[in-house]
């Protein structure tokens, strides 16, 4: 009953403030996330690190993050969702700031894996609270925007490594107290943020449920509370070859989407440099790329509402194959960019999709599990591509890097063109 009157919702202001709540923390995840490229150019030459030690730090942030991401997972069906994300929040946040205060390689890759715990937590819970909020007309478009707040982030990334990094000789501990600066959020998280109704209902909890629908102007007819449901035991998941089928196609497709997709983005100015450019032509270059992020997460996020979520997809991965394809034989700096810059738009475009089909596969009950799951076990692909692109980088050169960019976008692809289902207007599926 909650669940039908969601769906069938008119788009209101309080739509709108979730919207950007959740905006805003896609966009200091990407800020925090992004930063870290314009710091290892500088930690290089200041603690003078090796190819190894430098992809250390490079996938340290992944690292951490898979174990976030499970843990929020689980944690946040079952205590619910806003707790998680507040909690995961205000641990990034200290671990963000302590980072800055790190005296060499070892203690400060260690405080960014304890960064990646925070930004993994509340990343993974943030798409599955809102997409249980949201009409099913209006859900893929709306969670492809909300992701889209990412590009921001790396945007924003770019502004402080340009300004500030650059300008500095310790810049980089500057930039790292002001990826801290979201803990400001907390003070308005507390006020404005409900919990799922969603969560709530399917935990018996129906008159809080109903009292949190009736604030988005829904009448839902009182009955009497369902029994309560206790804690999801993932042996039942596993049990069930449907949702294993499904969190296994998530797992393929995150995986080596964010092998790509964090492989380039941690070494983009680190790649340039390689090419003849000093450190300030490289971040502003990457300022470039960082910026194509935006239409190709919009567009995107348009077009879920209009051909669906896996055409989407496959559209942005085939974009970013062909550039990757492209960078690996490119001679000239001119083509680089603009081949980068599309790369860079088709790797968004499709975690643009990625991000609003994955809650849709799933019921109440296991989403949040589901999403952490997929999320958690994809980080290999993070960490792989992190660690792994700075080592084949130093052997091989950008064009050995783009060819395995481009190999890892054609097994992402596969199974879109094959077995994946569309989700398109349909509504949040149900357990059993």
């Amino acid at each position: 009953m909650i669940s039908a009157a969601l769906d069938d919702l008119q788009l209101s202001r309080l739509h709108m403030r979730l919207l950007l709540i959740a905006g805003l923390g896609y966009m200091f995840d990407g800020l925090d996330g992004s930063a870290l490229a314009f710091f290892l150019p500088v930690l290089k030459m200041q603690w003078g690190l090796s190819a190894w030690q430098a992809s250390m730090i490079a996938s340290s942030t992944s690292v951490g993050y898979l174990f976030g991401s499970f843990a929020s997972g689980f944690l946040a069906d079952r205590i619910g969702r806003q707790r998680v994300m507040m909690t995961a929040l205000a641990f990034y946040c200290v671990a963000s700031c302590l980072s800055a205060l790190a005296y060499d390689w070892r203690v400060y890759c260690a405080l960014r894996v304890l960064c990646g715990v925070g930004t993994g937590a509340e990343a993974v819970v943030i798409i599955p609270y809102i997409a249980e909020f949201l009409p099913a007309r209006l859900r893929g478009g709306l969670c492809g925007a909300v992701v889209g707040f990412y590009s921001f982030g790396y945007v924003g990334a770019a502004l402080i490594g340009v300004g500030v990094v650059c300008r500095f000789p310790d810049g980089w501990r500057l930039a790292s107290f002001m990826t801290g600066a979201p803990v400001l959020l907390l003070l308005w998280w507390r006020r404005a943020l409900p919990e799922s109704p969603r969560w709530l209902e399917a935990r018996g909890q129906v008159d809080k449920a109903r009292e949190v629908v009736a604030h988005f102007g829904a009448n839902v007819r009182a009955q009497g509370a369902g029994p309560i449901a206790g804690p999801i035991d993932t042996k039942v998941i596993l049990r069930d070859r449907h949702w294993v089928f499904r969190i296994g196609l998530c797992i393929w497709i995150w995986t080596f989407l964010f092998f790509a997709f964090y492989g380039i983005f941690a070494w983009i100015p680190s790649l340039l440099m390689q090419r003849g450019m000093n450190l300030s032509q490289s971040f502003g270059v990457s300022f470039l790329i960082f910026a194509a992020q935006i239409p190709g997460y919009f567009v995107a996020a348009w077009m879920n509402g209009v051909i669906g979520r896996r055409r989407v997809m496959i559209g942005a991965f085939c974009v970013a194959a062909l550039a990757a394809a492209f960078l690996a034989t490119a001679p000239a700096t001119m083509g680089v960019i603009i081949a980068a810059m599309g790369l860079s738009a088709g790797l968004n475009g499709s975690v643009a999709g990625l991000y609003a089909y994955t809650p849709e596969l799933f019921p109440t009950e296991i989403r949040a599990t589901a999403m952490g799951l997929a999320s958690g076990v994809s980080r290999l692909g993070a960490i792989g591509g992190a660690f792994g692109i700075g080592l084949l980088s130093s052997w091989g050169g950008s064009q050995l890097v783009f060819s395995v960019i481009g190999a890892a976008l054609a097994f992402a692809v596969l199974p879109l063109l094959t077995v994946a289902p569309e989700t398109k207007n349909a509504p949040l599926p149900e357990l059993g």
